[in-house]
């Protein structure tokens, strides 16, 4: 059986980083018949009455959409990807639909949701980093999208991605779950938080561990990875096995956690309604990593890092 990649996690494009300092080029290729554009808004995308995310120059010029402000995302088997702002309702025939919805749906080949996940990422850190984080003057986007530059100071800032540990958590043949206050009911899943500065993230796996659920965690191991553009977090899967049992819920962190044995999990992967927990959807890295500790995508889980 062949593993299968987080969602988001695939993607085929050359990053084109020795392109984005030359604007002519920049320029040249946005203007090229055969590049496509990814229109973002906040955290929907923008797609035709085909739900085809990937438009060209004719249909950007047929709907009324500014080029300004596009960013390079890369180059794939000769096309030219970028990424474009939309505020605002889109005008039919275009429609949004949450990018949630749309992974959930599978419009795209799932090799090139990655695409989707960059965009949407460097899209909304340009809307929220508007101006400079060193003296607050109003910043310039530069190098084909992948840079703010300020004009007063001079100084240069750059994307940001936020590390975040994902736990699969294991005492034997039962794992932890969780459910945040934000969940749906009856909704459950592993245990997250982001990794703090000056931290290794089997550390941070441990320490969100114990503030979360008040467990004690021992052995850490990587498992996979996940970019989430939810607005721009990188999931790292780590997976714990812990000392002990024995809970001390931060309410303030989860509305609630338990045990749950190993079989019951196969049971509620293969869709069994009757168990008091659903397990997270299909594109959620808490998913895969469930789906590897039961042993469903074929591969032996990696204990230690």
């Amino acid at each position: 059986m062949q593993k299968m990649d987080a969602i988001f996690s695939q993607n085929p494009l050359d990053r084109l980083d020795q392109v984005r300092g030359d604007k002519a080029q920049f320029e040249w290729l946005k203007q090229c018949c055969d590049s496509l554009f990814i229109l973002i808004s906040g955290t929907d995308i923008i797609t035709d009455a085909q739900f085809n995310c990937l438009l060209n120059l004719e249909q950007l010029a047929t709907y009324g959409v500014d080029q300004q402000g596009a960013i390079l995302l890369g180059k794939f088997d000769g096309i030219h990807y970028f990424a474009l702002n939309v505020d605002g309702d889109a005008k039919p025939p275009l429609n949004k639909i949450s990018i949630r919805d749309y992974a959930m749906q599978r419009h795209l080949p799932e090799a090139m949701f990655g695409i989707i996940a960059q965009a949407t990422s460097v899209i909304n850190w340009h809307k929220s980093h508007p101006n400079c984080a060193c003296c607050g003057s109003d910043t310039l986007i530069a190098h084909s999208g992948w840079r703010r530059d300020c004009p007063n100071c001079e100084r240069q800032h750059f994307p940001r991605v936020d590390p975040v540990v994902i736990m699969l958590v294991t005492y034997g043949e039962q794992c932890l779950l969780g459910r945040g206050h934000q969940f749906a009911e009856n909704r459950y899943s592993c245990l997250a938080g982001f990794v703090e500065s000056g931290e290794t993230i089997e550390d941070a796996a441990r320490r969100e561990l114990f503030e979360e659920a008040g467990v004690i965690g021992g052995e850490v191991g990587y498992m996979m990875s996940q970019p989430w553009p939810f607005p721009s977090n990188l999931m790292m899967g780590m997976h714990v096995h812990a000392k002990t049992q024995r809970l001390n819920i931060d309410y303030n962190e989860l509305a609630d956690a338990f045990w749950v044995d190993k079989s019951d999990v196969i049971k509620a992967l293969n869709g069994d309604e009757s168990l008091p927990f659903i397990l997270p959807p299909s594109i959620a890295i808490a998913r895969n990593l469930l789906e590897i500790w039961v042993g469903m995508d074929g591969f032996e889980l990696v204990t230690k890092v």
